[in-house]
């Protein structure tokens, strides 16, 4: 009888203390989500407000940053379409009110942002405005732009016309076919996979080039002030021949011209 008592005590306990220990992991996780910064809740994303501006640089400087803010922050399709919605101001209001009005016995409209993005385009973006665009990129070339230069305005014009590679291969051919001349020649010496990859290749190989052109331009000007300035000492000895050579070339080494300038004087010589 003694040894059960012991044995159903012992359990108690181990039961006692399981519970103790549960409530122990509660108050601890308790405190944890207390301390918890307001950053790391799930907050609403801010969607920045459009009024339907006819000029389709705002239109696209807009959708860029909504784009950036539903990267950041995973939302349901459905209520990407709500939050962008809310914010539409002036015009682009009365025209996605009058949009679901013309069709208000069929289906949804845009049931996701790249939907709502497709309407929008077909509205606030000029099919002549894409089409300038795309000749533009197309005869782009980079010329006397450095490469970060050409690299940005070729992006800009690519999210302006909302024109996507079918490859990364796709894309790095593109950029690197119109770079200059000499540049190209050595990028597609090396092997690259990425477009980030080549666009840093391509900006080392330019700063390279531009080193050797400025090592070349020094040393071609210090070959000219060089022969320059023999020229000009030959020139003062054969104007001067009633001064020893000699001494001369001692005086134009030192740079004591004034002494040279006395001892012209002393002989009557005319500068």
């Amino acid at each position: 009888m003694r040894k059960d008592k012991e044995q159903s005590d012992l359990r108690i306990q181990e039961h006692i203390q399981r519970l103790e220990a549960k409530e122990q992991e509660r108050e601890a996780r308790k405190r944890g989500h207390s301390r918890r910064k307001p950053s790391q809740e799930k907050q609403t994303p801010k969607i920045p407000k459009f009024k339907g501006e006819n000029d389709p640089n705002i239109y696209i400087e807009w959708e860029q940053k909504v784009d950036q803010i539903f990267t950041i922050h995973v939302v349901s399709h459905q209520k990407q379409v709500d939050l962008v919605v809310l914010e539409f101001e002036d015009y682009a209001m009365t025209w996605w009110h009058q949009l679901c009005m013309d069709n208000i016995n069929q289906e949804s409209l845009a049931t996701s942002w790249r939907d709502l993005k497709n309407l929008m385009r077909a509205r606030f973006v000029p099919s002549y405005y894409r089409r300038e665009t795309l000749l533009k990129l197309q005869m782009l070339q980079q010329g006397s732009m450095c490469v970060d230069e050409y690299y940005k305005l070729m992006e800009s014009m690519l999210l302006k016309v909302g024109l996507q590679f079918q490859s990364e291969e796709e894309k790095v051919a593109r950029f690197v076919s119109e770079l200059r001349r000499d540049i190209q020649y050595l990028v597609e010496l090396y092997e690259y996979s990425s477009l980030d990859k080549v666009l840093h290749l391509t900006t080392k190989v330019a700063t390279q080039l531009q080193k050797k052109k400025e090592a070349k331009r020094s040393s071609s000007y210090n070959d000219y002030c060089s022969s320059t300035g023999k020229i000009k000492k030959e020139n003062m000895i054969n104007h001067h021949p009633r001064v020893p050579k000699t001494h001369l070339l001692r005086l134009i080494r030192l740079g004591l011209l004034m002494k040279l300038l006395i001892l012209l004087k002393v002989q009557g010589q005319v500068l």
